[in-house]
């Protein structure tokens, strides 16, 4: 007999029941039997080291510890190099120190007072007595130019005295040394000047000379090589 469409209905339903049921079986089976390491593909990767700790790398480095490295032998720092002490100034011999001494001592040595010097080459004509050569026919008759008559006339005005004294006599670096007959000496001396109404004022000053052994004996400059 043929089916009426009740029936048919009745069993298109029956067998989407059917259907539904096996699907659920068979996903529990797939669920069940999936181990408990595996992830599902779209699971997030596992975090990566985002900060820096002590001990170990950098923001952005691998969380890997690098291996340390071996010790080293320490470095010298500089404040424990050892210093290096200035070199002593050398001494010339006491005729030529003696020599040097009176010529600087009477060619920066100036008297502004009223009536001692006359002009600032009152100076050079006193050390002319100290020299020899050339350099004392050059100091006898130098005149001073605009920078000197300047200097004197204000000295002149706050009539001031200007005295020379001499700290040290040694070998100018490089030199060589002395002879029975010449040599060169490096003064280091302090030049005052006072005035008649206020507070004096110091300097210091050096000077390199030339010196020689006159026929008499005598050490007189022959030469100022910075000058």
């Amino acid at each position: 007999m043929p089916e009426t469409d009740d029936k048919r209905a009745r069993r298109g339903t029956i067998a989407l029941f059917a259907a539904s049921a096996v699907l659920a079986v068979v996903g529990a089976t797939l669920l069940l039997g999936t181990d408990g390491s595996e992830r599902p593909a779209t699971s997030a990767p596992a975090p990566t080291t985002a900060t820096s700790t002590p001990g170990t790398p950098g923001r952005g480095s691998p969380a890997r510890h690098a291996p340390s490295p071996a010790p080293s032998a320490p470095s010298s720092s500089p404040s424990s190099a050892p210093s290096v002490t200035p070199a002593e100034p050398r001494p010339v011999p006491q005729p030529m120190q003696d020599a040097a001494r009176a010529f600087v001592v009477a060619w920066a040595s100036h008297d502004a007072r009223p009536g001692k010097d006359t002009s600032y080459d009152d100076a050079s004509r006193r050390a002319a007595d100290h020299a020899a050569g050339d350099l004392a026919q050059d100091l006898r008759t130098r005149t001073s130019g605009s920078a000197g008559t300047q200097q004197w006339q204000s000295w002149k005005s706050d009539r001031v005295q200007v005295t020379a004294s001499v700290q040290r006599v040694s070998l100018p670096d490089g030199a060589p040394d002395p002879t029975q007959d010449s040599g060169f000496a490096q003064v280091l001396y302090t030049v005052t000047q006072k005035p008649a109404a206020g507070s004096p004022t110091k300097s210091e000053q050096h000077v390199a000379l030339k010196l020689r052994r006159g026929s008499d004996g005598t050490w007189r400059v022959v030469g100022l090589p910075d000058v």
